[in-house]
């Protein structure tokens, strides 16, 4: 048979193999011991890295997984469970064993293990604020940031969220609250998730594993009174950090747009995006716009 009566079979080959979807890449488990405790860490896709924070503090990473899987398609997605979460509690939780010093320890044996000169570094609320700790600690290790719906990068900014918050509630919701006399995050976070988004209805793409039982409140504590000890502000730290960063978040977030441009004005080098009708999760309430920033930034700074 001639090489030209072939081609159409092949042609018709090639369609077919396009035709078929290809089967994302289970994510890979990894450990490694620092500071006497076990470290674990997840794996999705590969490419360029990009180290995933969690927020709170204090929240297992395992609600970033949808985010991490869809940034693992096309990148090398490094997700966390941060010292005193997790799979990463230590036996007892004190300031001997969770606190900011060894957490970014953790992040940086996470680094080498990987044979990693430099990653890229996204942090969601509260882990925005630990990654922009790390970058004043280990500015060399850092390619390029993303800092999504960030915390405040001052304690005295950090007020303003818990009376946004309320301001999100109905007078209904906020008279429960008060009828309930929860103090703590854990107790009180049934009654304040709505209040975090602009439109309710995406609540319930939230995953299941965002809850109580995933909040770990000794660690929240020992790591929020780190993350803002002494002076209580981290733009000292930064005013010379020199790596592009992107600041994204959502205008009707409780960590609302003053406290993103207050970031953005500490950054020599970031980019500041605010999402219109978002709050703060920003990947699910406005997903198309959210990974059309995010890939554009993606492409031009995280580096293999």
């Amino acid at each position: 048979m001639s090489e030209s009566s072939w081609r159409p079979f092949f042609r018709l080959l090639a369609l077919l193999l396009a035709a078929v979807p290809v089967r994302a890449e289970e994510p890979r488990d990894a450990r490694i011991t620092n500071a006497g405790l076990e470290i674990h860490y997840r794996v999705f896709g590969t490419g360029a890295p990009i180290l995933i924070l969690s927020g709170g503090p204090g929240f297992d990473c395992d609600y970033l997984i949808p985010l991490a899987g869809d940034l693992g398609k096309t990148h090398r997605a490094i997700l966390v469970d941060l010292r005193g979460t997790g799979r990463s509690v230590p036996v007892a939780i004190s300031h001997d064993t969770v606190n900011l010093k060894l957490t970014l320890s953790d992040l940086e044996a996470v680094r080498e293990q990987l044979g990693l000169r430099r990653w890229t570094v996204l942090g969601h609320s509260a882990g925005a604020v630990l990654a922009m700790a790390y970058a004043t600690n280990y500015p060399a290790s850092i390619q390029s940031m993303l800092l999504v719906n960030s915390g405040p990068i001052r304690r005295a900014s950090g007020a303003a969220e818990m009376d946004n918050l309320a301001m999100h509630l109905t007078p209904q919701e906020r008279e429960e609250m008060a009828r309930s006399g929860a103090k703590d995050f854990g107790s009180l976070f049934k009654f304040l998730v709505p209040g975090y988004f602009y439109d309710r209805a995406h609540i319930a793409e939230l995953p299941p594993v965002f809850s109580p039982a995933n909040f770990h409140e000794a660690t929240a504590n020992l790591m929020a009174a780190d993350l803002f000890a002494g002076s209580g502000d981290l733009r000292s730290g930064l005013k010379d950090f020199s790596q592009p960063v992107l600041v994204i978040a959502g205008r009707q977030d409780p960590c609302d747009p003053a406290m993103q441009y207050e970031i953005h004005l500490a950054l020599k080098n970031s980019t500041l995006r605010l999402l219109d009708k978002c709050g703060h999760f920003s990947w699910i309430e406005q997903r198309d716009e959210f990974y059309s920033v995010v890939s554009e930034f993606l492409k031009a700074h995280a580096n293999r």
